[in-house]
């Protein structure tokens, strides 16, 4: 899953945990200069489309997620 979302997104870091430890609930950490410019909402598209298969199978939840642009990232 990290590997697609770093390859749809050209993203600088992508973070999966895994949070109990089943591989079924997930929160996701990803920076990438793709989200420029973009909505929170759209951003979180972004993600959910490079993993949509995963979402259809292996993964149930994603109980949190974190998108930011490199600049984003930087300030925090």
């Amino acid at each position: 899953m990290q590997a697609k979302i770093q390859e749809a997104l050209e993203a600088e870091r992508v973070l999966v945990a895994d949070v109990y430890g089943d591989g079924r609930h997930v929160n996701i950490d990803v920076v990438s200069a793709a989200f420029e410019g973009k909505s929170s909402v759209a951003r979180q598209r972004m993600v959910y489309k490079a993993i949509w298969l995963e979402l259809q199978d292996a993964v149930h939840a994603v109980d949190a997620m974190t998108t930011k642009t490199p600049a984003e990232a930087a300030k925090a």
